[in-house]
């Protein structure tokens, strides 16, 4: 009976993965108690709200008045063990439950709580906990019928992050009761519900203090980039609004993706007026300074631009494409840190991308991706020819084969044109004669069939030349076109076949 009651126990432990002697400390760690360890604002080295253990037996753990909040994104809380990640428990439920090593984030509500926890069976409880009110923006500024909730922050502040308002009245609902004051964009409530006069923009932070009334709306300045080389110079009348605006979320870090530049001057500016504006001559990354010299575009192109507003630095890139996927020879990346892609597209303008050549597996699905990175991806159902949406569906390739495609980044068309049928064009139906040509191409039917159209389209995947001969002949001038490898897709009253074509 030992014997079984002991294998029982071993087994019990084992479940956990902790022995009891391993731990001698506990804390409650989170982004809903403050910040996990090794951010910025709790870097350790020991936890910050830790528990007691009254018993001294290193197994049962108390803690009281505990502040959770559930303003985070990835919020939660854990049990941690001995201020490391070697021991930590979590699981889904709450305010009661068993923990498991190395379980799920504790999904929590907001309120105080007095927490108890046992490190050897993992069952912990959130008890007494004393809600915390209900806060938000509300109003025609906000846009919503519902409003715009406020997070708690700590220190008896919530907050409502980067949203856009409205030109209107808003006001703090407080646990369903309405107050406001006549001021704008800082003021302290008294309790009267007076309309808040907002005004339209994008705002980093909204920020209330229950203790002290304080509020505060913070705008995110606006910032844009103008100039020959990006379009034009402002015209100089009252009220224009620049139209290549930089967006933000931190009023620091400005971005504007797929910026069409020609090799011309250009500046940021903030506010769409002179008074703040920011330049420098290098290209296509520099630090620019407050009333500096025009930015020098030297190259043609379609860029990514990124502008710090309180260092001035700058810089303008193509951003590189891959094809990732298990259709791929590499497959989808593991998101090692400094993984490269391998599988690149080529450009010279940033707008059309190209690969000339790669095998892809049927029945397997591929995606574009941006940087080596998940930020800016590109997909769609289609294939082998569709338009390819920022975080759109995988690819699905129909067949085995060897693949040139192509990606058009602004407008996210992308091509896979199959070589290996191509080159097996079937010559039964068709001739195609000189192949490779020095001035053109001649199309012949052998089946008595009407040519009803020919498409003739590049690497990049771009019609450069149809016709619609509708007879069993036809003869394609090449003369204007630039040497290299084409593709030839003819059409018949039958179907549509694709060949492979030399321009010399």
């Amino acid at each position: 009976m030992k014997t079984k009651l002991f294998l029982f126990f071993a087994v019990l432990m084992m479940s956990f993965g902790v022995n009891a002697q391993d731990v001698t400390s506990v804390a409650v760690v989170g982004e809903a108690a403050g910040g996990w360890p090794g951010d910025p604002g709790n870097p350790g080295p020991e936890d910050v709200h830790q528990m007691e253990n009254p018993s001294g037996d290193l197994e049962n753990w108390t803690l009281t008045g505990l502040t959770l909040t559930t303003f985070a994104t990835d919020g939660g809380i854990k049990f941690r063990a001995n201020n490391a990640w070697d021991i930590n428990w979590g699981a889904a439920e709450f305010p009661a439950g068993t923990g498991t090593q190395g379980g799920a984030n504790i999904q929590c509500i907001a309120g105080t709580y007095d927490v108890t926890f046992n490190s050897t069976t993992g069952v912990y409880n959130f008890s007494g906990g004393t809600p915390l009110p209900t806060v938000k923006l509300v109003g025609v500024a906000t846009g919503t019928v519902d409003g715009i909730s406020m997070n708690f922050i700590g220190s008896d502040t919530y907050r409502a992050s980067n949203v856009t308002l409205l030109d209107g009245a808003g006001q703090f609902s407080i646990d369903d009761v309405l107050v406001g004051e006549p001021t704008f964009p800082t003021g302290t409530l008294t309790g009267a519900s007076d309309n808040i006069p907002v005004i339209a923009g994008f705002y980093s932070s909204v920020s209330l203090n229950l203790v002290t009334g304080e509020y505060s709306f913070v705008l995110i300045p606006p910032v844009s980039i103008v100039g020959d080389g990006v379009g034009g110079w402002p015209l100089g009348t009252p009220g224009e609004i620049d139209a290549n605006q930089l967006t933000s979320t931190d009023a620091i870090n400005y971005s504007l993706d797929k910026l069409a530049c020609v090799v011309g001057p250009a500046k940021f500016r903030q506010d769409n007026a002179w008074t703040i504006n920011w330049g420098n001559p290098a290209f296509p990354s520099g630090t620019a300074t407050q009333g500096g010299e025009n930015i020098a575009i030297s190259a043609a192109g379609t860029y990514d631009v990124r502008f710090n507003r309180v260092s001035g630095d700058y810089s303008f890139s193509i951003p590189t494409i891959a094809l990732v996927g298990s259709a791929t020879p590499t497959g989808w990346p593991t998101g090692t840190a400094g993984e490269i892609d391998a599988t690149v597209l080529s450009t010279l303008d940033g707008v059309s991308y190209f690969l000339s050549s790669v095998d892809l597996i049927g029945g397997q699905e591929c995606k574009f991706r941006t940087n080596n990175a998940w930020d800016v991806n590109f997909g769609a159902v289609e294939f082998p020819i569709g338009v390819g949406t920022q975080g759109g569906a995988n690819i699905a390739v129909s067949t085995t084969s060897t693949y040139s495609v192509s990606l058009n980044r602004v407008t996210g068309e992308y091509v896979f044109t199959d070589l290996l049928s191509a080159t097996s064009f079937n010559k039964n139906t068709f001739k195609v004669y000189p192949n490779p040509t020095n001035r053109s191409w001649n199309f012949v039917s052998t089946s008595d069939k009407n040519i009803t159209a020919i498409q003739i389209v590049d690497m990049l995947g771009k019609t450069v030349m149809t016709i619609n001969p509708a007879a069993t002949s036809a003869n394609v001038d090449a003369t204007n076109i630039t040497s290299g490898l084409y593709f030839a897709k003819v059409t018949t009253t039958s179907g549509t076949e694709t060949v492979k074509l030399m321009k010399n």
